[in-house]
């Protein structure tokens, strides 16, 4: 979900917010009062970057992953309405410290608004609803009844096949699966990335989003009722090939100051009507405090905090009074799958563990040529933001050429270095590495970049490295093959297929024997058979024969070991 390049003038911050047991993920954008947008399902919020670029101009945009999508936690409801959905966001906006605004909500997003303005008029002063839905029963239950296919994470991958023809027939037909002529959408076959788009959106919600759309396709003729109940100002519109144009000859008699507005087939026109609708609604008071700050917890959290070139996601856990641990993660990926290892650590060190510039959630750094002294840059302006002294310093893989980097770059501002597998090529190895370990992955018109990157991702778990797919290369080590595993790796992978080589390159680049030899802080070295650079232990223990070292074993254990070890050395 990369907003680093939204708009030349809009910088997006990414939050979560705890809203009682539930974590809930939100954009935020611009300068001036507040104003809210609701998403349409299964999307997420990203769907709303070109809304937001034009309103931030004028107004600080509060956008949510509404319950169930993008980065938003599920209701623990296995059946819900809209009005569950309009009460999470209320709920939101108190725990947020929203004032009452205008607010802005797009097709089932619309029917979220809709219901939020008629059970809390009192957190809203005008709503703009495009494309609301007003489905009589029988058009309900029509669409319920086979809206909804299940798609399982395949351990063969053939998963990807399905839901790309999915979304790309959801262009062609409205509802997707009439594909007959009288159903056909009035434009034109979308590109290969809005497809792309639209599965990655679906990938963020595909165990969780049945319950929350199909309280919204139920919506229906709730719709009129609410609309009647509400007295304030809103504006209905649609552009004229939405599908959902229609339904605006179903609206009820509208009271004064509730108008439908025309706007052709113009999304320019559409963003213009919702920019001066919310001038004229106007906003009870200024934009909350942003706050981004870690705090203590027994529990993995997760948060975003500002970087020089962007956002930084991060999982982390402890007491802030406690020793800070950054913990580095292997590529390609993202941190997702340590968090035990966060949780085990964390009763001893505060662990943070983001994801790498470029990596799974964060932001990428600029350019396509970032070398590792960048990366390790933004880990200290990282440590500095956070107030972190003397941390110590856990690389993985890959995110072990980044540690010692940082190492380099805090000299005499580190507790110490911990590394769990270090890649360290020769001259012709670091060639061909260079070449073909991180292809670019370009979006297809047949979908098959998904399969693909499955493909590479699973042969490295047999192989190293992977494209050496002979006998000779196979790795020792049994790997993990889960459908679900495999997925969520191929997921977080796609998330950032632009620049998740750039961590990659940059740890090939690096000249990571003479960087070790001129380290000046303890180094512990955690032997790992399953890293596919324990192929380079044997040089590594060349290059620190003094350094004391551990076997990783469960995490809980292998917390404990490194801490004893620590201790010791100390």
């Amino acid at each position: 979900m990369n907003t680093s390049e939204t708009s030349a003038k809009t910088r997006i911050h990414r939050r979560f917010l705890k809203v009682g047991n539930r974590r809930m993920h939100y954009l935020r954008a611009g300068e001036g009062p507040p104003a809210l947008l609701v998403h349409s399902s299964p999307a997420n919020v990203t769907i709303l970057l070109p809304e937001i670029a034009h309103l931030s101009t004028r107004f600080t945009c509060i956008a949510f992953d509404t319950p169930s999508f993008g980065l938003s936690d599920p209701l623990q409801l296995e059946e819900m309405e809209v009005a569950d959905l309009a009460d999470a966001l209320a709920e939101a906006m108190d725990v947020l410290g929203l004032p009452p605004c205008p607010v802005f909500g797009s097709h089932t997003g619309a029917a979220i608004a809709l219901e939020l303005t008629a059970r809390h008029p009192e957190k809203v002063t005008g709503t703009v609803l495009d494309g609301v839905p007003i489905y009589m029963n029988e058009e309900s239950k029509s669409l319920v009844s086979k809206y909804f296919q299940t798609m399982p994470f395949d351990e063969f991958g053939g998963h990807y096949a399905r839901t790309w023809t999915r979304f790309r027939d959801q262009s062609i037909w409205f509802p997707w699966f009439a594909r007959h002529p009288d159903n056909l959408n009035h434009y034109d076959l979308s590109p290969p990335e809005r497809t792309h788009e639209w599965v990655m959106m679906y990938f963020y919600a595909a165990h969780t989003y049945a319950p929350a759309y199909r309280a919204a396709l139920s919506y229906g003729e709730r719709a009129l009722d609410a609309v009647a109940a509400i007295n304030g100002p809103m504006i209905f519109t649609a552009t004229e090939t939405d599908m959902l144009h229609p339904h605006l000859a179903r609206l009820p008699a509208l009271k004064p100051g509730q108008e439908i507005q025309g706007i052709g087939s113009s999304l320019e026109r559409k963003r213009a009507l919702t920019e001066k609708s919310f001038i004229q609604f106007g906003s009870a008071g200024a934009a909350p405090h942003d706050d981004c700050e870690l705090r203590s917890s027994t529990l993995v959290e997760r948060q975003f905090v500002d970087g020089e070139h962007g956002e930084i996601h991060v999982r982390y856990a402890g007491q802030r009074t406690s020793p800070p641990l950054l913990l580095l993660h292997d590529a390609p990926g993202s941190a997702q799958f340590l968090g035990p290892l966060i949780e085990a650590l964390s009763t001893r060190y505060f662990v943070c563990a983001p994801d790498l510039p470029g990596c799974g959630e964060s932001d990428p750094l600029p350019g396509d040529a970032a070398t590792i002294s960048e990366f390790a840059r933004a880990l200290e302006q990282f440590c500095e933001k956070n107030g972190f002294k003397q941390p110590l310093v856990y690389g993985i893989g890959f995110g072990s050429s980044a540690a010692i980097a940082l190492a380099q770059q805090l000299e005499g501002r580190i507790a110490g270095l911990l590394l769990r597998g270090v890649l360290l090529p020769d001259v012709s190895e670091r060639q061909a590495l260079r070449k073909d370990y991180a292809p670019p992955i370009t979006i297809q018109q047949d979908g098959s970049h998904w399969y693909r990157t499955w493909l590479m991702l699973r042969d490295s778990l047999i192989y190293w490295p992977w494209y050496n797919r002979r006998y000779n290369a196979t790795r020792p080590a049994p790997g993990d093959f889960d459908g679900e595993r495999m997925h969520a790796w191929t997921f977080d992978v796609m998330k950032q297929h632009t620049s998740y080589q750039h961590l990659i390159h940059a740890a090939i680049d690096f000249e990571t024997d003479k960087a070790l030899a001129e380290l000046k802080c303890a180094v512990i070295l955690i032997n790992d058979p399953h890293t596919p650079f324990s192929v380079y232990d044997e040089h590594l223990n060349s290059l620190l024969p003094q350094a004391p070292r551990c076997l990783a074993t469960d995490d809980s254990t292998h917390a404990l070991t490194i801490t004893n070890l620590l201790a010791h050395q100390g």
